[in-house]
């Protein structure tokens, strides 16, 4: 699937030019590759427009949808190439079995993708600005994935994103992403945590795994000439007892004193 972006062009590019024994022109062979990967682009964004022309978003997305997962999949994998992404992750050793609660800094707008991308066994979705839903095609397919739209300033559906994002992991459909900083923020320097996310995890039983990202705000500046070195490092798990026996100041506390420790590593590592 990874290369699915590159490969199908290349391939049909390769056909046609043998077909016709013009192997050799480097010139129509980029003329053949561009119009293959045309054709391959509005073919994809067909699909996914017919797939996704009857989804729903006021409906709660209930059950699993490989279908829509692998859409969802090649989305994130298109994007990688394009924005010319190399990641490299640490630490998933630590993960649990069980759906998590995911927290992590916040970067750049790859961040989500990314995330989801790594955590694909785990049916990984993230609660996301109400905003990112309207996006024609990604949005529907962000529902389907088991993200959640956050209605910002409504305290009424803020709640029952909470509520929702908890039966989620509660009964074990799907992991949850959150940034508890609310916000990007491209800087090493966190802001300041809204811990009543955390209440997710307490409400459904569940662990918290904490990660850091690193370098997603630099990947539409460095496209398409320089390629973007990417880190993904997942710093450790709170077990089910510490989120039980702590109020959500108190895990946020935890949460971001290690955050901040990582954070902290890399950027030695990165002035060395």
């Amino acid at each position: 699937m990874l290369l699915y972006g590159i490969a199908v062009p290349s391939l049909v590019t390769a056909i046609l030019m043998t077909a016709f024994q013009v192997i050799g022109s480097v010139p129509l062979f980029i003329g053949v590759f561009a119009l293959s990967y045309l054709v391959y682009a509005l073919l994809s964004i067909l699909i996914c427009t017919c797939f996704t022309v009857g989804v729903d978003l006021d409906k709660p997305c209930e059950n699993h949808s490989p279908i829509y997962r692998f859409f969802s999949n090649c989305v994130i994998e298109s994007a990688t190439q394009l924005l010319r992404i190399r990641l490299h992750v640490t630490g998933k050793e630590q993960l649990p079995e069980e759906k998590f609660l995911l927290v992590s800094n916040h970067r750049g707008a790859m961040d989500p993708l990314l995330e989801m991308g790594v955590l694909r066994k785990y049916r990984t979705g993230f609660v996301s600005k109400k905003e990112l839903f309207h996006i024609p095609i990604i949005g529907k397919l962000m529902h389907k994935s088991f993200c959640l739209s956050l209605n910002r300033g409504n305290l009424k559906d803020e709640a029952k994103t909470i509520l929702r994002a908890i039966d989620l992991v509660k009964n074990q459909k799907a992991t949850v992403g959150i940034y508890p900083e609310g916000t990007r923020n491209p800087t090493n320097e966190l802001l300041p945590f809204k811990n009543g996310a955390f209440k997710i995890a307490q409400r459904a039983n569940c662990p918290i795994v904490v990660a850091v990202i690193r370098n997603t705000e630099l990947a539409t500046k460095n496209t398409p000439f320089h390629h973007t070195d990417v880190y993904l490092d997942f710093i450790g798990v709170l077990d089910k007892d510490f989120v039980a026996d702590h109020n959500t100041v108190e895990v946020g506390k935890r949460v971001r004193e290690m955050m901040e420790a990582a954070l902290a590593v890399s950027s030695s590592a990165q002035a060395a």
